[in-house]
């Protein structure tokens, strides 16, 4: 089973929602981090979430690095592990990046797992925005056609 080890701390500074909403709520960020990955990433992979610090998250998949560095907790685990599990690391952290690497880990920075996971982000535009160009379609409908619609369709 591939594993994806997430410094997850990083991650969260990368997508501009959930670092706002990490700067009124750590936890609610880090639940809102880890529900959008999950719900993303295909099942057969194991996710583990490290945020530094302490935390309330329970759950089999989320460890706080405690009076350590999240970078200290991926290493560790990275120099444990590496051998025995077929890894991916996703961290923008050029220290943690070099030793993934080292050990021949997949390597990937936050930024370009977020948007893998994301192809079509929409940049505040809605999916009408994104469909047409500017101008091929109508603002709004006549008078005339809605009533030609209502004619039709009730």
């Amino acid at each position: 089973m591939k594993t994806i080890i997430i410094d997850s701390n990083n991650l969260i500074h990368k997508i501009s929602e959930i670092k706002r909403l990490f700067s009124e709520s750590a936890e609610s960020a880090q639940l809102t981090l880890i529900e959008s990955v999950k719900s993303k990433v295909n099942k057969n992979f194991k996710l583990i979430f490290v945020f530094d610090g302490f935390g309330n998250i329970k759950r089999n998949n989320v460890e706080y690095s405690g009076k350590k560095t999240a970078d200290e907790v991926i290493k560790k685990y990275i120099e444990d592990n590496y051998k025995k599990n077929s890894l991916t690391i996703v961290s923008s952290d050029a220290e943690i990046q070099r030793l993934a690497k080292i050990c021949g880990c997949e390597v990937k920075k936050s930024e370009d797992f977020w948007k893998e996971l994301n192809p079509f982000t929409t940049k505040g535009k809605n999916i009408n925005q994104l469909l047409y160009k500017e101008g091929e379609k109508p603002d709004r409908i006549s008078k005339k056609e809605l009533e030609e619609f209502k004619k039709y369709f009730t």
